[in-house]
């Protein structure tokens, strides 16, 4: 059976997606949660911590895994398992006045060709709260890092005069490629640090998965694709009053439009349902349930 899962958001933004049939995915960099992308990067450099690797190695290995988040930006639509949570209301429906869209977990998964948000590209991810998990996840890698290199000494480290903080940024703004950044320091140094970059190299992909514990009531799971922060055709921008927020747009055609289940209303939002319905089925979105929100006491 598919999922359900619901995006929360203001009775205009709500409107816009209905109507278009387009949604957007948002850059998680501008988030109001400022570890996004970057708490595996620290579960992992205090796993490689206890490894037994030469300091040099676990250096370089911390630096390219932190750089991620610096160098890849994740666009998603931010959903929710739950369709009618307080909590969600208040910070992102519009405290309360606006819809929770309804999407098929199974079809957003899907690839239809042409369609924007198909599985070639873009991927489902079911988000997950604090560390313990990660340890998990990370375990195999470290442990893959020890079997391999343990036995090769100090065969890099970053280049005398090259901080940590100054070769994150570099990696940020793609100035210099990881080797100008890294010495090596045996004949079979370019041969491990490459394979030491293609083991790191499926974190990259996790980065965005793993949210602080605070945030574990929003149940949250995110249509995802991550894009290298440079000029590309698929990225657009919307300038605010403090910045400028790119985004990548999700196109709903015929072929997709069984994506979109179910329309909750918040428990403030006024609309007649029949015309709620009528607008749906204008748009062709007339298979899409419409509910209203059974949180009654808000007000």
């Amino acid at each position: 059976m598919s999922q359900v899962l619901y995006h929360y958001c203001s009775t205009p933004t709500g409107a816009a997606i209905l109507k278009s049939r387009t949604f957007r995915l948002s850059a998680l960099s501008a988030a109001n949660d400022i570890l996004e992308g970057r708490v595996l990067a620290r579960v992992f450099s205090r796993l490689l911590s206890s490894t037994g690797l030469a300091a040099g190695v676990i250096d370089v290995a911390a630096v390219i895994v932190e750089g991620y988040a610096d160098s890849t930006e994740g666009f998603a639509l931010c959903l929710s398992e739950n369709g009618d949570l307080l909590s969600q209301w208040r910070a992102y429906g519009a405290d309360g006045a606006g819809l929770a869209i309804g999407f098929d977990s199974k079809l957003l998964a899907k690839d239809f060709g042409p369609i924007n948000f198909g599985a070639q590209f873009f991927e489902v991810t079911k988000i997950g709260y604090g560390e313990d998990a990660l340890i998990d996840t990370l375990s195999p890698v470290v442990k893959e890092l020890q079997l391999v290199f343990s036995g090769q000494g100090e065969f890099v480290k970053l280049r005398d005069g090259v901080t940590r903080e100054a070769a994150l940024y570099r990696l940020a703004v793609r100035q210099h490629d990881a080797g100008s950044l890294f010495e090596g320091r045996c004949d079979r140094a370019p041969e491990l640090l490459a394979n030491l970059l293609k083991i790191l190299a499926p974190l990259h992909f996790q980065i965005y998965a793993t949210k602080p514990e605070v945030f574990h009531e929003e149940r949250e799971w995110r249509l995802l694709r991550h894009r290298h922060r440079v000029a590309l055709a698929d990225v657009e921008y919307h300038a605010d009053p403090t910045m400028l927020r790119p985004f990548v747009s999700c196109l709903i055609a015929d072929p997709a439009k069984e994506v979109i289940r179910e329309v909750v209303v918040g428990p403030k939002h006024r609309s007649d349902i029949n015309w709620l319905k009528a607008f749906l089925a204008s748009s062709g979105l007339e298979h899409v349930q419409v509910t209203r929100s059974k949180i009654e006491s808000y007000r």
